[in-house]
């Protein structure tokens, strides 16, 4: 499958288009909270507990992830730009991961649109406490396969603070940060009339790997 990402000028899949918050240039240097938001459908289940995708982004567990969302944006920004897992005063965000259920079935249904419904039942889940979504830098949903990707792993705002992922990919270093890539306002880094083709940045589509090939964003 492509990596994706969802150009300014278009509406992302099942989403509201125009200049919205999902719209803003996610922050560049210095530290970036990122809440991960693990859709929970009664017909399909995510790949991956919320506990195994916090290690696969953060490193947090009891056998961290070496090479994870965290330490590779550090390595690539030589330190110039920490990805931190979303806090909160409240039980509901453990290890910037919130769990949220929803009553409509995803197979098949677009992944923008699946967004956008997990969106909602987060925003009433978090009613009455002081969490406020809009206060995190970045946020990251993590969709069961099931539901439609038009062949994309993943997508994200270009440029944006909004990314989603199918769950087979979530936990891929490499398909996290291309599409994070997309939301700082890259584009793919191609060769001659292929968009992907450099495969020397994260870019250009280089890998689906976990923990490799530890490589950064050109443009960085």
């Amino acid at each position: 499958p492509d990596k994706g990402n969802r150009n300014q000028n278009k509406k992302g899949k099942g989403g509201s288009g125009g200049r919205d918050k999902n719209r803003h240039l996610s922050q560049k240097i210095g530290v970036s909270s990122l809440l991960v938001i693990y859709a929970i459908p009664p017909d399909f289940q995510n790949d991956r507990s919320s506990v195994e995708y916090a290690n696969d982004i953060f490193g947090i567990g009891d056998n961290p992830d070496p090479v994870n969302v965290r330490s590779q944006a550090m390595a690539c920004s030589r330190g110039q730009l920490r990805y931190e897992p979303a806090t909160a005063d409240s039980p509901l965000i453990v290890n910037g991961m919130l769990e949220v259920s929803i009553t409509q079935n995803v197979a098949d249904q677009a992944s923008g649109t699946v967004v956008n419904w997990v969106t909602t039942a987060a925003q009433e889940l978090l009613a009455g406490t002081d969490v406020d979504m809009n206060s995190y830098t970045q946020i990251m949903h993590i969709i069961p396969k099931e539901a439609s990707w038009n062949g994309a792993a993943a997508w994200a705002y270009l440029p944006g603070r909004v990314s989603a992922f199918r769950d087979s990919y979530a936990y891929r270093m490499g398909v996290q940060l291309h599409e994070f890539g997309h939301n700082l306002g890259l584009h793919h880094s191609g060769n001659g009339d292929k968009s992907y083709a450099d495969h020397s940045c994260l870019m250009g589509n280089p890998s689906y790997g976990d923990d490799g090939p530890q490589i950064c964003w050109n443009a960085a």
